[in-house]
């Protein structure tokens, strides 16, 4: 559903939408323990979400946040930190291919 949600907001060109389907599979990827992909996709639905001026939403922000936590308690800090950041650097095209498991994260 995510990923169909993330291709109508890239044909839409709706970024607040893309932020919200890069955010739920962020939190999916944290799920499933793939931390360095949850990192940088929670950086980069940050960005897009950045780029509209709005906010996450009260539900959003929960879980955004303990999936925040979970990523960072397993990468650590500095690791954390350079995963995000890398995420929040990646162009629309990067963000597609990281969210559908087109490429490996470093």
């Amino acid at each position: 559903m995510f990923e169909e949600s993330l291709w109508l907001a890239r044909r839409t060109g709706d970024r607040v939408a893309l932020a919200y389907a890069s955010l739920g599979l962020a939190c999916l990827a944290a799920d499933r323990g793939d931390w360095h992909r949850a990192g940088q996709l929670h950086g980069a639905a940050q960005a897009l979400l950045d780029q509209t001026g709005h906010q996450w939403d009260d539900g959003e922000a929960r879980y955004r946040r303990d999936s925040l936590d979970r990523v960072r308690t397993r990468l650590g800090q500095d690791q954390f930190g350079l995963v995000y950041a890398k995420g929040t650097m990646l162009s629309l095209e990067e963000v597609l291919d990281a969210a559908l498991g087109r490429t490996a994260p470093a």
